[in-house]
């Protein structure tokens, strides 16, 4: 039988790449220029962290790095999962600018995850060199696309310099206080040209275009 996944773009095809973080990443990525990728282990996700271990082994590399976005479009489980609270953020990147510096870095891979039911796997089947970028079939909301780094070096992590006009923009998690997010909005405008257009509070949780679909004068 024919494993049904979730059909992602081709990697040419992508035209955004979302980040969904905190804030001080975010500070950090914008003050140092900088994509930090951490190791798996500390993964919430068991069955995902315990896999990365497990190619780690079997390729018997030194040091397993990895960082993750999402090519979808915006969901609660992305804010909840990833950026819940106050100081969440989703930062969204050019995309095909980011994967093209990502092709300049040495030893770096990367994939758009595929996801699988538990069913549908055959441990024979699955070549090591795909075990980084397979997960269980109840994420594939998330629309993962993957980076992973692996090699030796005695950091405990690996960071891959960036430039900040491949930002497309960031959105502050809509939790966030309005005078916190107008304080911070400032902060962040000088990171950015035409900072208006970049930086935005999240309308998930109440978004007055969609409330006025249903109101009446």
């Amino acid at each position: 039988m024919k494993a049904h996944v979730a059909n992602p773009p081709q990697i040419d095809e992508l035209e955004k790449l979302s980040r969904y973080t905190t804030l001080p990443v975010l500070l950090d990525l914008l003050k140092r220029q900088r994509l930090v990728l951490l190791d798996p282990k500390s993964w919430e996700d068991k069955n995902d962290s315990g896999v990365m271990l497990e190619y780690k082994r079997r390729k018997d590399a030194a040091r397993l790095f990895a960082i993750c976005f999402s090519w979808g479009d915006e969901t609660i489980h992305q804010w909840k999962a990833f950026a819940d609270g106050i100081s969440g953020c989703c930062i969204e990147f050019d995309a095909q600018r980011l994967i093209s510096r990502l092709r300049e870095v040495e030893d770096v891979r990367f994939r758009c995850i595929k996801y699988l039911r538990l069913n549908e796997l055959k441990d024979a089947e699955i070549p090591v060199d795909d075990m980084p970028f397979i997960k269980r079939w109840p994420y594939r909301c998330e629309d993962e696309f993957r980076v992973i780094w692996e090699g030796a070096s005695k950091d405990a992590f690996f960071e891959i310099p960036i430039d900040l006009s491949m930002i497309n923009k960031v959105t502050l998690n809509q939790r966030m206080p309005a005078q916190v997010y107008a304080t911070i909005r400032d902060y962040l405008r000088e990171a950015f040209d035409h900072p208006d257009k970049r930086i935005s509070h999240s309308t998930l949780y109440e978004n007055s275009r969609w409330l006025k679909k249903f109101q009446r004068e």
